[in-house]
């Protein structure tokens, strides 16, 4: 369902443990936050219905390279997205193998009526912002196919004028064919073209029809908040049963590895997310980035009478990881006691371009080249990598606040190194932005008559569609190909999460706005006090450090240059490309 109760956290408060009543909003205790609305994996089903765009990618992305790494990506059902996206992905090869197989009969019956609407087509996609088809491939080849119309047509006309040339000489002799007889022919031949051309048109328009019909009932009514079910072959209606269950059997395998990818519990809870990434930023799943902090601190005695302790990073990490903690009390510091539901994961974070050269050095990582990457390390196997000689696998602990329903989430993650004389400390934020407001719209009211007119549009701009559902019918998803001694990262490595490929090109309110740069300031914030206390327990002196934290040089705008990448902030905008185009 749209809205995730956990029965748990409805019996017994996850704080105080007071036992509370079904249907409670807060623990009557403590007041710590019980309900959480959840939308996501609904508006993720409705993308891969919505869009063809997202759920080819989607298919493509994780269910075809047997060996690619799935990233976490909390809050989301990926096994019910990645169902939806197969089966999307069946019923448009259905639409478009039924039309091509009409316009085809089209073709060789009825050319000229196909040459006028090929050229129409081609019209209406070339005025710019009204109409648009997927890249200058669907325009070629509904020219080619405007060319071969034209060609069968000059072929007929010469035939017909060769034949009535050969029948006029012959009428010297004497014609058995009367001038009305002729007449009575022409027509016949007209009015039979005619109507083949409006039962061919009256099929293509009800194969669109169907489509679009098929696909509203889905995201319009099975898709709404109160009777959504992220797992579409249990559903109560057959038909959707039907349409949700479309080419399931083809994936099978690869399905169940997203089952088991995404399988929480008590070990879960005690391991570290392996995250193998082949794009230029290794936070596969965490959005775009929106500050950063990285420092490099002298470690003096605050007291040159006595030496300071040693540091240990880990020690570090629990202690910052203490304080960050300590922001889910009860408190307005975050709208909608959203701090409550603070989350932290620690996280190995490995690129699959040195991973593949040198996996013998990591086996818990990756074993061998014929099987995926590990998803999860033991915690103490994960923060070995922080005092590792591995220059590429880094260990990060990650702290998330999950916002508006999950529609907005921001995320920070902190590496510490230190050889005693010297502290390195980097910072990242970044902002998982709101779902594309065209997949959202589905909670909205939409007339039966808009549907009516997009497939009206799309039976007009159906010739210049050709190539696209060419593409779709006939064209498969393979696996990338590799070599007997050959390792291509891209078999093993992430790029974008699910939730990363639907998410908007900028914040959608001004209250998110202002609440990432709330979660970033507070979390940054915490961060700098928590480290100088550990300091100074320690006997290091933290003048240098503190100065960082000056409001004057710490001071960083939401708008402005200082977040790489932002789409937060009312002026900014990001594009939702791949992470892997940063690298070249």
């Amino acid at each position: 369902m749209a809205v995730d109760v956990s029965a748990g956290r409805n019996q017994s408060c996850w704080r105080c443990r007071a036992i509370g009543r079904p249907g409670d909003g807060f623990c009557q205790a403590c007041g710590a936050s019980l309900t959480r609305r959840d939308n996501t994996t609904r508006y993720l089903c409705a993308a891969a219905q919505l869009s063809e765009d997202y759920a080819n990618t989607a298919v493509r992305e994780f269910l075809i390279e047997p060996w690619r790494s799935i990233p976490p990506t909390p809050g989301v059902d990926t096994a019910a997205v990645l169902r939806e996206a197969v089966a999307s992905r069946m019923r448009r090869r259905i639409r478009d193998a039924a039309l091509l197989a009409l316009l085809l009969v089209f073709l060789f019956t009825e050319p000229a009526v196909l040459m006028f609407w090929l050229l129409a087509a081609i019209v209406l996609a070339l005025i710019p912002g009204r109409f648009r088809t997927r890249g200058i491939g669907d325009l070629a080849v509904a020219m080619g196919l405007f060319a071969v119309s034209a060609f069968v047509i000059g072929l007929e006309v010469f035939t017909a004028a060769t034949g009535m040339t050969s029948s006029r000489g012959s009428s010297r002799y004497g014609s058995l064919d009367s001038p009305s007889s002729a007449s009575g022919d022409a027509t016949d031949s007209t009015v039979g073209i005619v109507v083949l051309s409006v039962v061919l048109t009256l099929l293509i328009a009800g194969v669109l029809l169907a489509d679009r019909l098929a696909v509203r009932f889905l995201v319009l009514q099975r898709f709404r908040r109160g009777t959504f079910v992220a797992d579409g072959r249990k559903s109560a209606s057959e038909w959707e049963r039907r349409l949700r269950g479309l080419g399931l059997d083809t994936f099978r395998l690869p399905l169940e590895r997203a089952v088991a990818a995404q399988e929480t519990g008590a070990a879960h809870e005690a391991s570290a997310d392996v995250v193998v990434h082949r794009g230029f930023s290794p936070f596969v799943g965490a959005g775009v980035p929106v500050h950063r902090q990285v420092i490099t601190l002298p470690l003096d005695s605050s007291d040159d009478d006595v030496d300071p302790r040693r540091i240990n990073v880990t020690e570090l990490q629990d202690h910052v990881g203490a304080a960050i903690q300590a922001l889910r009390e009860t408190s307005s510091l975050g709208p909608g006691r959203r701090l409550e539901n603070l989350t932290h994961r620690e996280q190995v974070l490995v690129p699959a371009d040195r991973l593949v050269v040198d996996h013998r050095s990591v086996p818990e990582v990756l074993a061998d080249l014929d099987r995926a990457p590990a998803r999860r390390l033991p915690i103490e196997k994960a923060r070995a990598l922080a005092d590792s000689v591995i220059e590429w696998a880094r260990y990060y602990r990650c702290y998330r606040v999950e916002s508006w329903d999950r529609d907005l989430t921001t995320s920070c993650y902190l590496h510490v190194g230190t050889d005693q004389r010297m502290l390195y400390l980097e910072w990242q934020f970044l902002a998982l932005l709101p779902i594309a407001p065209e997949f959202r719209a589905i909670d909205r009211h939409h007339s039966l008559a808009k549907s009516l007119g997009l497939t009206f549009v799309e039976l007009w701009l159906l010739p210049a569609t050709l190539f696209r559902r060419g593409k779709s019918v006939f064209r498969p998803f393979n696996q990338l190909r590799q070599d007997t001694d050959e390792a291509v990262p891209a078999k093993y490595g992430a790029d974008r999460s699910l939730r990363e490929l639907a998410q908007a090109d900028r914040v959608q309110s001004y209250f998110q706005d202002v609440d990432a740069e709330r979660y970033v300031k507070i979390l940054d914030t915490t961060l700098f006090r928590s480290v100088g206390h550990y300091l100074e327990e320690r006997g290091y002196s933290v003048v240098e450090f503190m100065k960082l934290a000056d409001p004057v040089v710490n001071s960083y705008d939401m708008r402005g240059s200082t977040f790489v990448d932002s789409a937060v902030g009312t002026n900014s905008k990001v594009s939702n490309q791949s992470n892997s185009a940063k690298g070249k």
